[in-house]
């Protein structure tokens, strides 16, 4: 009796369960997305799916053809005489937990916004500067005065909930 190998749950669904063949990287990340009903960053979802093509491709399981964004991946003979199970989750569970421990990532976050919406605020002070020197410039200088403006807002709103968090955590006001 052969001995099956493990191959990672999401490779184990797209190339097994749902029999993926002659893919690109996106089309497996949104089978995957689909699958695993997560909202994770479209681009770290690519990464990370590429990152097993790749391996797969080492191992002789897969192959591809074209090149760039055209390119198709392909199970090889190989790949599908293999008995493949799929690897447990819970090894990754608990090195999840792990990771998380270290809060001053965080931080780190919080600081970069807080740099970001300085430059925003002074991209907004320059616009409106502009704006009263150049008058005739107002309608090419109101859209981006706007972005600006939602920008602002947007960094603000992750600085607030990372500051919120970081309190929590700490269980005194420690600010950015």
């Amino acid at each position: 009796m052969k001995r099956s190998t493990k191959i990672s749950v999401e490779m184990h669904k797209l190339l097994i369960e749902k029999r993926m063949d002659g893919f690109s990287v996106v089309e497996a990340r949104n089978a995957s997305l689909n699958v695993e009903q997560d909202t994770q960053n479209l681009d770290e979802a690519r990464k990370k799916i590429y990152r097993q093509i790749w391996q797969y491709q080492q191992k002789g399981w897969l192959r591809s053809e074209g090149e760039g964004r055209h390119k198709k991946y392909f199970q090889t003979e190989q790949f599908r005489n293999l008995q493949v199970t799929p690897r447990k989750k819970a090894a990754y569970a608990n090195s999840a937990k792990e990771s998380t421990s270290d809060y001053s990532v965080l931080l780190h976050e919080c600081n970069e916004y807080k740099g970001e919406l300085e430059i925003v605020l002074g991209e907004i002070e320059e616009y409106q500067s502009l704006k009263s020197r150049f008058p005739e410039l107002e309608c090419k200088l109101a859209p981006l005065l706007q972005q600006a403006k939602e920008r602002s807002a947007h960094l603000l709103g992750k600085m607030n909930g990372l500051t919120n968090v970081l309190k929590t955590l700490s269980g005194d006001c420690q600010p950015c």
